[in-house]
């Protein structure tokens, strides 16, 4: 089988907008029961940041994994943020984040709810803040559109294709990358000027 080398293209022209997705597999690893927490977040035409990681403690329902992964997610968010206005990026809008779980995206949006999820960490409530203060945007998207899954489900050629494309994400073409690093080395006999 050959080996396939990819590459991420980064496109001038476009707005530069920090999007995110995230998602999490609710007690999917039957060892220990913890759910994994997944994000990727793109700036303009491509991908800058993304992750797959187990959670810390087992969550007892889809929406407490769904949640903890939006609060990783924030934080990456409010972070990447930080990072790149220390490299002159200015991204003033609001982080649009994805999520296909409607229940945890009421939570987020709605604090009367709060008073009946106590059992969920208070530290998870960081992404009501942010939301209010206007620094990220929660929104749903349907679990077929959501870019995080490519980092950690097995997807059938055409969602893999698609969401390469989607992040950006192109084959690599070796034999001209060889072709260029070779052009660059000098030649038989020749020094270093």
């Amino acid at each position: 089988m050959r080996a396939m080398y990819t590459r991420l293209l980064y496109r001038t022209g476009i707005a530069e907008q920090l999007v995110g997705y995230t998602d999490a597999d609710w007690a999917r690893n039957t060892g220990d029961r913890r759910s994994t927490s997944k994000f990727s977040f793109s700036l303009g035409s491509s991908a800058i940041a993304w992750s797959s990681k187990k959670q810390p403690i087992v969550a007892l329902s889809s929406t407490k994994a769904e949640y903890q992964g939006v609060a990783v997610a924030t934080w990456k968010a409010i972070w990447l943020k930080r990072l790149l206005k220390d490299l002159q990026v200015e991204v003033s809008d609001p982080t649009m984040i994805y999520c296909d779980n409607l229940t945890s995206i009421q939570l987020v949006k709605n604090p009367i709810f709060h008073a009946r999820i106590k059992h969920i960490e208070v530290h998870c409530h960081y992404i009501w803040e942010h939301i209010i203060v206007g620094d990220i945007n929660l929104q749903h998207i349907g679990a077929d559109r959501k870019m995080a899954n490519i980092f950690t489900k097995a997807l059938g050629e055409d969602k893999l294709q698609h969401f390469s494309m989607a992040l950006d994400v192109r084959p690599l073409n070796i034999s001209s990358l060889r072709e260029r690093e070779a052009s660059r080395r000098p030649k038989a006999g020749q020094g270093l000027t």
